[in-house]
C-alpha cells in the first residue's frame, strides 16, 4: 500500500500544458486572468502565432463549472484585443515542445488562415424558450385542443381522450415552435456571416443558435434582437450572450497521443 501511494504522488506531480486557444503573438500582451485550476496563464510562440497555455497536473481535466468558466474567461480576455481560435475544453499537451511543434508548427498555415478568416468576427448566442403561458395560448388558439381539454376536464386518467389531448398539444407546440424559430432565424440570419443551431434540450425551448457576426454589425444585430424580444416578452424568454470568441465555428481539437 505504501509503494502504491508513493507512486501515485509521483505521477500526480508531473505536469502538462493546458491549451486554451491560438492567437497572434501581438495579441498575447492582453490581460488573461487566472486559468484552469487557478494556474497562471502564459504563451508558447511560433512565428507570428502563439498558444495561450497554463501548466496543470498531468491528469484529465474534469468539467467543473469553475474551470469551464476560467477556460472561457481566459479566451474572452484575449479576444478583447485580438482574434483567438478556441480549443476544446480539456486540451492537454505533454510539454512545450509538443505545443510548439505538434500544434503551432505542424498546423501553422491552417492556423494563420483561420486567424485571418475570423479577424473582426464574433459569436453571438441566442437561447429562446417559451414561457408557461404558451400552453394556455395553444389551448385558446387550437379548436381541437380546446375541445379535448373541455371534454377531459373532469375525466379520470384512464380516459383515452387524455392521450389524444397530450398528442394534440404536442403537435400544436411543434408547429408553433417551427413557426417562431423560423421567424427569428429569418430576422437574424441576414446580419450574420454564418450560423449554427444546437439540439433543443427541453420541451419549451424553441431555439439554441450561435451567429457569427462582423463586429461592426453587432449594434445592428443588438437592435434586431430588441425588436424581436420586446413584443414577445410575455410569450418567449430570450437569452442573448456575446460578443464571444468563435467557439461554435472553430473546430480545433487535440487528440492526445
Amino acid at each position: 500500500m505504501a509503494l502504491t501511494a508513493s507512486r501515485s504522488r509521483r505521477v500526480s506531480n508531473k505536469t502538462s500544458l493546458y491549451v486554451y486557444g491560438v492567437t497572434w503573438v501581438e495579441g498575447t500582451s492582453a490581460r488573461r486572468g487566472a486559468g484552469v485550476g487557478g494556474a497562471d496563464v502564459g504563451t508558447v510562440e511560433h512565428g507570428d502565432i502563439a498558444a495561450v497555455v497554463s501548466v496543470v497536473p498531468n491528469e484529465p481535466v474534469r468539467a467543473r463549472r469553475r474551470d469551464l468558466m476560467r477556460h472561457m474567461d481566459v479566451l474572452q480576455h484575449v479576444f478583447a484585443s485580438a482574434t483567438v481560435l478556441p480549443l476544446q475544453f480539456g486540451s492537454l499537451f505533454d510539454d512545450r515542445d509538443l505545443v510548439e511543434e505538434g500544434l503551432l508548427a505542424e498546423r501553422y498555415d491552417e492556423l494563420v488562415e483561420l486567424l485571418q478568416r475570423f479577424d473582426g468576427l464574433a459569436e453571438l448566442r441566442i437561447r429562446a424558450s417559451y414561457q408557461d403561458a404558451i400552453l394556455a395560448e395553444i389551448v385558446q388558439g387550437d379548436a381541437k385542443v380546446a375541445r379535448l381539454r373541455e371534454q377531459t376536464r373532469d375525466a379520470g386518467g384512464a380516459d383515452p381522450r387524455q392521450l389524444q389531448l397530450g398528442e394534440a398539444v404536442a403537435r400544436a407546440l411543434t408547429a408553433r415552435r417551427a413557426s417562431d424559430a423560423g421567424a427569428i432565424e429569418k430576422a437574424l440570419r441576414p446580419l450574420a456571416v454564418d450560423a449554427v443551431a444546437e439540439e433543443l434540450r427541453t420541451e419549451l425551448e424553441l431555439l439554441r443558435a450561435s451567429y457569427l457576426v462582423e463586429q461592426r454589425k453587432i449594434p445592428a444585430f443588438d437592435k434586431r434582437m430588441d425588436e424581436l424580444a420586446s413584443p414577445e416578452r410575455e410569450r418567449i424568454a430570450f437569452t442573448y450572450t456575446g460578443p464571444l470568441p468563435p467557439h461554435s465555428f472553430v473546430g480545433l481539437s487535440h487528440r492526445r497521443s
